[in-house]
């Protein structure tokens, strides 16, 4: 390399940072300062996983208190018609259909009965997901295959069902559920931690080829939540190991989530102090 090399590339990261530092960097905060949370009264909310715990919330929220049509997509019928006659008798709009997220076809025909039902989808929530706890040889290899069918298939399926109308009106938002687990590793993790980087690396592709393809009225959210109270944590007799970072109440988590996607975050950490801890190790 010549010095003439080396002084070009020199001033090319020099510039690079400079750029970051006084142009990308203020904006970014300019951003956060400033987002306001939408309004999605009378749009349509579709969310898979959505018949209990972390889903169940959300459903709760946006349609008693944002005025939303929420379909949820689930696989309890009886959790699913509870939920949704709790919701009506508030006032809520809300219906269920009933379907295996990692079935394409099945997730189709429920996409067409839910635009025929209340019309355009605006928001997708890609919730719905399954834990096995244990050591790499303590799971099946029937289990590693199913926690990947639900959590990453059953993710892209599902944004698939969904994503022509949104390209075609350029207009929507997709909104992914993915973890703190999405960063990190974790012991007992080797069936959930890795399908959670799997759905962080399928938002980011997303995000980047709507921006090349000039689809810049379809936003993508994801959301790494710290662990949280469901049923699904629980049953699996998971606890807190830091009295410094407790698990998240499905109240407090939902709220969190809310505000994040009405407010259009590209990415959102709940609670922020987990956002600290990944940039911390990075």
């Amino acid at each position: 390399m010549t010095s003439g090399d080396g002084t070009g590339m020199y001033m090319s990261t020099l510039g690079l940072i400079l750029h970051m530092l006084l142009v990308a960097l203020p904006k970014d905060i300019w951003r956060l300062l400033t987002l306001k949370r939408k309004s999605i009264r009378g749009q349509t909310v579709v969310i898979t996983g959505g018949a209990s715990g972390l889903g169940q919330k959300m459903a709760e929220i946006l349609s008693l208190q944002e005025g939303a049509n929420v379909a949820i997509i689930d696989v309890d019928e009886i959790k699913s018609m509870e939920t949704c006659e709790t919701i009506r008798k508030q006032g809520g709009s809300i219906k269920y259909w009933i379907c295996d997220i990692t079935k394409a076809e099945q997730m189709n025909k429920v996409a067409d009965e839910i635009r025929n039902t209340f019309g355009n989808v605006n928001i997708v929530v890609c919730n719905a997901a399954i834990l096995y706890f244990g050591h790499m040889m303590e799971l099946t290899t029937q289990q590693l295959q199913r926690a990947f069918d639900v959590n990453v298939m059953g993710t892209l399926i599902t944004i698939r069902a969904f994503l022509p109308e949104m390209e075609r009106l350029n207009s929507g938002q997709i909104v992914s559920i993915s973890s703190v687990t999405g960063y990190f590793g974790e012991t007992y993790g080797m069936a959930y931690c890795p399908t959670k980087f799997a759905v962080r690396g399928i938002m980011e592709c997303l995000q980047m080829e709507f921006r090349d393809r000039g689809l810049n009225g379809i936003i993508c959210t994801t959301v790494y939540p710290w662990f949280i109270r469901t049923p699904m944590i629980l049953n699996m007799g998971m606890r807190p190991t830091s009295r410094l970072l407790p698990f998240m109440s499905v109240n407090r988590a939902g709220n969190q989530i809310i505000d994040a996607i009405l407010k259009e975050k590209i990415v959102s950490f709940i609670p922020l102090t987990v956002g600290m801890i990944v940039m911390a190790r990075k």
